[in-house]
């Protein structure tokens, strides 16, 4: 300590001081660091668990879809039905992350993402329910005619009503996220909508 000059002791007992005091104040400090720890915690916990409501709710609506598609007119699935299948599959896993991008940030670019992505799912259910059909009606000329035009039907009305969200998400994310997020939801609680397997 003799090597050092007076003011360099000074500055480390000024130091040793500011040590002690800071010791004093650590748990006044903590109780206030945890609640707002907790709470961030906590938040992001909510925020997840409305994450995956809303992905369960995507993906049943179009697994129900296909249970019906399977029940009802695809009995002997071809190898392009599976494959089809699969790239449903595929694409359905992308829902939680895009949900989340979504929710967490409500941007053009981050809504006409969720937007491809869900248009993308429904051309491949389509396309999977149609080579179905077409496998079972295939020797039935007035089944064929009665599959074309409901899947025509069926396929226009997903294909515009997917086109005009993803336009509409150019100008009004906000509100194109919305739809996209409660229309599977209603689909799925209240599944009275035109579905190709409605029998007429």
């Amino acid at each position: 300590m003799d090597k050092f000059s007076d003011e360099e002791k000074q500055k480390l007992a000024d130091m040793q001081e500011q040590f002690k005091a800071a010791q004093k104040e650590e748990p006044a400090n903590l109780r206030e660091h945890l609640p707002a720890i907790n709470e961030v915690h906590y938040k992001g916990f909510l925020s997840d668990i409305a994450v995956f409501l809303i992905t369960f709710f995507i993906v049943a609506d179009f697994c129900y879809d296909l249970h019906l598609s399977f029940s009802y007119y695809i009995f002997r699935p071809t190898k392009t039905v599976a494959i089809m299948d699969f790239m449903l599959f595929a694409d359905l896993s992308l829902f939680p992350v895009m949900t989340k991008w979504i929710m967490a940030e409500t941007s053009t670019f981050a809504v006409v993402n969720f937007g491809v992505v869900f248009l993308i799912a429904k051309v491949v259910e389509i396309l999977t329910q149609y080579f179905g059909a077409k496998e079972t009606v295939k020797d039935s000329q007035i089944m064929r005619i009665v599959m074309n035009k409901l899947f025509v039907i069926r396929s226009v009305f997903d294909l515009v009503i997917n086109i005009i969200l993803i336009i509409m998400s150019l100008y009004i994310p906000r509100v194109a996220m919305i739809l996209y997020l409660i229309i599977p939801v209603i689909s799925f609680i209240f599944p009275n909508r035109i579905r190709l397997t409605n029998k007429d």
